[in-house]
């Protein structure tokens, strides 16, 4: 429990480093280079973004290791008999 919530923890921090890097290093960029808010915007986009691909990447990893297989993940496709694909379970005891 505790581990959850230290890494649920973790991802607020990435979110909001993520989009205070962004945001702050365009700014000082534009005042290093005179492009008024251009490279702000565009380093506050860059943020969110990365900020996106963190929640991402942690939802799925969380999905992996804590997927519980009674709840319903959707319509099921029904087993044919001859499909080759799956590995028959018939002959196991």
């Amino acid at each position: 429990m505790w581990r959850i919530a230290g890494s649920t923890g973790a991802v607020g921090i990435e979110v909001a480093v993520a989009i205070a890097i962004g945001y702050f290093g365009g700014q000082w960029l534009d005042r290093r280079l005179g492009t008024g808010p251009w490279l702000t915007i565009i380093g506050f986009a860059a943020g969110v973004g990365a900020a996106i691909k963190a929640l991402v990447r942690v939802t799925r990893e969380y999905r992996k290791k804590y997927d519980n297989p009674a709840a319903p993940a959707g319509p099921k496709r029904p087993a044919a008999a001859d499909d080759s694909n799956e590995p028959s379970n018939r002959n196991k005891p």
